[in-house]
């Protein structure tokens, strides 16, 4: 006599792998579909990035305090996300936006402030201003920046003023280059007192937030019971000498100062020559905490 034929179960019991990969797959399904998300923004981005190259009318391309203040305020409202990654995302961002906009290149000349190989002074430059961005490398600071001021929309990559480094007095009043200035410090984040480099360019000074100001002073005869340390702090002000030569000199003033701030009025007359030669955003800086602040 047969036994009568067990029914078929039609939903079998899942098995540890198959659970796996189930969830797996509705992971993948997840990410696909945030990925189409993010490349649909970014496609609008690039439209709007068109539709402002068109609502400038010449007006500069490059706007560094902006830049430095919108990433600042992105990566404060992070959720989980590093200010480092931020900062790399928006740089690539910006670059291609940048390039939709105007002419803009990079004149870069690392290789002559000691600033590492090829390689870590290429990663400075892209980790700040992305990779779209056309880049031209000089041996010398002084050929990055003769081209930066001759193109239109140049930016010149140097080695932070210091030491050998004086190609910044070309900016002083009398200097070939005195309508630049220099507007951004590499790298963006960190705990940096003086940046690894800056970005120099005819663009305008403009306040980010949280900035230095960099000027320009020919000291001239002071009395021999001032000096200039004593005549800024007379004046109000925070100062610190970054570079000198051949009696010129280059200082850093916390905050952001105009040529209108009575305080550099109180000791211009007391100068042979002061010039405003830039404004550096300060970076930004994740505690150990995990909230980012700004040194």
């Amino acid at each position: 006599m047969n036994e009568r034929a067990k029914p078929m179960n039609k939903s079998e019991p899942k098995t540890p792998k198959s659970r796996t990969k189930a969830v797996m797959d509705k992971l993948r399904a997840d990410i696909d579909r945030v990925d189409t998300a993010l490349l649909n923004l970014i496609a609008e981005r690039m439209g709007l990035a068109a539709a402002v190259r068109q609502a400038k009318s010449g007006a500069n391309v490059w706007r560094p305090s902006r830049e430095e203040s919108h990433v600042r305020d992105l990566a404060k409202k992070a959720n989980g996300v590093s200010p480092e990654l931020v900062s790399h995302i928006w740089a690539e961002l910006t670059s291609a936006s940048l390039t939709l906009q105007g002419p803009i290149g990079l004149h870069i000349a690392l290789s002559c402030g000691g600033g590492g190989d090829a390689l870590s002074q290429w990663s400075l430059v892209r980790d700040r201003f992305g990779a779209s961005i056309p880049a031209h490398t000089y041996p010398m600071a002084s050929g990055a920046l003769a081209t930066a001021h001759a193109d239109l929309e140049g930016v010149a990559v140097l080695p932070a003023p210091g030491g050998m480094n004086n190609w910044w007095t070309a900016l002083g009043p009398n200097g070939a280059c005195a309508d630049m200035n220099i507007l951004a410090a590499l790298p963006r984040i960190g705990a940096w007192d003086w940046p690894v480099a800056v970005a120099v360019s005819k663009a305008v000074r403009e306040p980010s937030g949280d900035d230095i100001t960099l000027l320009y002073i020919e000291a001239g005869t002071l009395p021999a019971s001032l000096t200039l340390e004593q005549m800024f702090a007379g004046a109000g002000f925070n100062a610190v000498r970054r570079a000198e030569v051949d009696g010129q000199y280059l200082y850093s003033v916390a905050g952001y100062v105009d040529d209108e701030d009575v305080r550099l009025k109180a000791i211009r007359s007391q100068l042979a020559s002061l010039k405003i030669v830039g404004v550096l955003p300060c970076p930004i800086v994740l505690p150990i905490g995990g909230e980012v602040s700004d040194v």
